[in-house]
C-alpha cells in the first residue's frame, strides 16, 4: 500500500497520492474539438436521412466522406479518427442492411475501408498544408528580416533579372522595389568591374561563391563603389536557380585610400626632391671647404713669414693684426674641419653593432682629459646598458656633447658634469649630459641644434656652431631623438634616444 503525504494550503488540506498514474485529463479546446466532430457527424447524418426520405438515395457516402474531410482538414487527426468510426456507425446503422442494426458483413468493408483510406488522405494533405504554413512564416519571417536590414541585398535569377530587393538596396542606390523588380542587374546598376563579368558568372558557378568590388550607379546617377559578395543558391536536382547578392557601400574607403595614394607619391617625390638637394648640398659643403683650404694656408703661411721676418720692424698695433689674422685663419681652419666632419656624416654609412655604451662612455671621458687640466671637475657616471648603434658615429656626438659641457663649466669654480640613463620607450636607450654650467634661454632651444647656431658670444666661448648640428644628424641617422633643457646661470641637460635593440 503506498503511503501518503498531506500538503496543507492555507486553512484547507489536501490528500496526494504519490506512485499512483492518473491520466492526463483533455484540455477544454481538445474536448471542444471532439465535441464539434459529433455534431458535424450528426449533420452529415440528419441531412442523408432528410435526403433518403425524399427518394434522394446514396448520397449518405459522399455526406460522411465530406464530414470526414471537415473534421481531419480543421480538427486535426484525432477527432478524425473519431469522424471515420462515428460515419461508419451510422452508415452501418441506418442505410445499410439490416437497418437499424450494427452487424457487420463483408459486403460493407469497402464502406469503412473508403472512409478510413479517405481519412488518411486528408491527413496527409493537413500534414502537408501545416508544413507549408509553417515554412512560409518563416520564409517571411526572414524576408522581413532581410528587409529590414540596412546591407544592401538583393537577388537575381539566373538570366540576372532581379526577384528581390530590400531596404537596404533601396537606401543604397535610391531605386523602391517596384522600380527594381524584373529588371536586369546590370544594366540598371550600369556595373563596372575590373574583372570580366563573364568571368565572375564562371567563378560563381564553379565555387558557389564570389567575392570583390564593383563600380554601380545610382538612380540619380552619382557613382558608388561596393564590395559584393554573391552566394549561387540550386534546386534539390543542384541546379542553380539564383544569385544572392550583398552589397557593402566602400565609396568614402576607396576615396580615403585615393587620396592617401596621392598624398604618398607627392611624398615620395618630395623626400626624392629633398634627397637630391641634401646631396647637393653636402657635395657643394664638401667641395667649399676643400676649396678654401689652400687660400687658407697661403694666408697662413705669408702670414708667418711676415710675422718672423717683419715682426722688429712693426709696431705693437701692427704686430696685433698679425696676431689677429692667425687667430682668424685657425678659426677659420677648425670651422671647415667642422664643416668637412657634418659632411662626411651624412654621406658615411652607419655600421650598426652591439656594443657596450657604458665602455664607449667610459673611453670618450678618459679622452676629454686634455682640456680639464687644471679644472676641478666632479663627474658622475651612471650605468649604461647595451646600445645596437654605430660605435664610431655615437663617440663623435658624445665627445661633442662632453666637450660643450666642459665648455660651458669654464667659469665654475666647481664644475658638475653627470652623465646616465632615465627611462624612455621600452626600445630605446635615453642619455643624458647634464652639467652646472652657464645654460641658456629656453626660448633659444630651437637654435640650438642649427648648423652655425650660437647662443653665446665667440669672446666668451670659442666654438663654430656645427657640434650640435653633428649631434642631431647622427642621432637622426639612428632613428633617435635629441633635445635640451636649461635655465640661464643654473646649467644645461642634453638627451638623446638610440636603439637598444637591433632592428628586425
Amino acid at each position: 500500500m503506498s503511503s501518503r503525504r498531506i500538503v496543507r494550503f492555507s486553512s484547507s488540506s489536501r490528500i496526494v497520492t504519490e506512485g499512483m498514474w492518473r491520466p492526463e485529463l483533455p484540455s477544454r479546446r481538445a474536448l471542444l474539438k471532439y465535441g464539434l466532430t459529433v455534431v458535424v457527424v450528426c449533420m452529415g447524418l440528419a441531412v442523408a436521412l432528410l435526403l433518403e426520405r425524399y427518394n434522394f438515395t446514396g448520397v449518405a457516402d459522399p455526406l460522411f466522406l465530406f464530414a470526414i474531410a471537415l473534421t481531419v482538414w480543421f480538427a486535426g487527426p484525432g477527432p478524425g479518427l473519431l469522424a471515420v468510426v462515428l460515419s461508419a456507425m451510422a452508415l452501418n446503422y441506418f442505410f445499410i442492411e439490416p437497418i437499424y442494426s450494427l452487424a457487420v458483413r463483408p459486403a460493407e468493408f469497402p464502406h469503412f475501408v473508403i472512409f478510413i483510406v479517405f481519412a488518411l488522405l486528408i491527413s496527409r494533405f493537413v500534414k502537408s498544408r501545416d508544413e507549408l504554413t509553417k515554412e512560409v512564416a518563416e520564409r517571411t519571417q526572414q524576408a522581413s528580416l532581410l528587409g529590414l536590414t540596412h546591407d544592401s541585398i538583393f537577388v537575381r535569377d539566373m538570366s540576372d533579372v532581379i526577384t528581390y530587393w530590400n531596404r537596404g538596396a533601396q537606401e543604397l542606390y535610391g531605386l523602391r522595389p517596384e522600380e527594381a523588380l524584373g529588371k536586369h542587374a546590370d544594366r540598371l546598376l550600369q556595373t563596372v568591374s575590373s574583372m570580366p563579368l563573364d568571368e565572375i558568372r564562371a567563378e560563381l558557378l564553379r565555387t558557389g561563391r564570389w567575392e570583390g568590388e564593383l563600380d554601380n550607379k545610382r538612380a540619380d546617377g552619382t557613382p558608388v563603389a561596393v564590395s559584393s559578395r554573391w552566394s549561387l543558391q540550386r534546386d534539390a536536382r543542384g541546379r542553380p536557380v539564383a544569385i544572392l547578392c550583398t552589397n557593402n557601400d566602400i565609396t568614402d574607403r576607396k576615396r580615403r585610400d585615393r587620396d592617401i595614394r596621392t598624398l604618398n607619391e607627392n611624398l615620395e617625390k618630395r623626400t626624392s626632391q629633398l634627397q637630391a638637394s641634401n646631396q647637393e648640398l653636402e657635395a657643394f659643403a664638401y667641395s667649399v671647404s676643400h676649396d678654401l683650404r689652400a687660400p687658407l694656408r697661403h694666408m697662413v703661411g705669408y702670414t708667418e713669414l711676415l710675422q718672423k721676418g717683419a715682426s722688429s720692424g712693426l709696431d705693437q698695433k701692427n704686430r696685433r693684426y698679425m696676431t689677429m689674422i692667425l687667430e682668424s685663419a685657425k678659426r677659420m681652419g677648425d670651422l671647415i674641419d667642422d664643416l668637412l666632419a657634418f659632411s662626411r656624416i651624412g654621406r658615411a654609412e652607419a655600421r650598426k653593432t652591439l656594443f657596450s655604451l657604458e665602455q664607449l662612455v667610459t673611453d670618450t671621458v678618459r679622452e676629454t682629459q686634455p682640456e680639464t687640466v687644471g679644472r676641478n671637475i666632479a663627474w658622475t657616471l651612471g650605468t649604461f646598458p647595451d646600445v645596437y648603434a654605430d660605435r664610431s658615429m655615437l663617440r663623435v656626438a658624445l665627445m661633442n656633447l662632453l666637450l660643450n659641457a666642459v665648455k660651458f663649466t669654464r667659469t665654475r669654480e666647481h664644475a658638475e658634469i653627470e652623465m646616465g640613463c632615465v627611462d624612455g620607450k621600452d626600445d630605446e636607450t635615453v642619455v643624458f649630459i647634464r652639467d652646472n654650467g652657464v645654460g641658456f634661454d629656453m626660448k633659444y632651444s630651437n637654435k640650438l641644434f642649427g648648423v652655425f647656431q650660437r647662443l653665446h658670444q665667440t669672446e666668451a666661448f670659442e666654438g663654430t656652431g656645427i657640434g650640435l648640428a653633428t649631434v642631431q644628424r647622427i642621432i637622426h641617422r639612428h632613428g633617435g631623438r635629441v633635445w635640451a633643457e636649461g635655465a640661464v646661470g643654473t646649467g644645461a641637460t642634453f638627451y638623446f634616444s638610440v636603439p637598444r635593440r637591433m632592428e628586425i
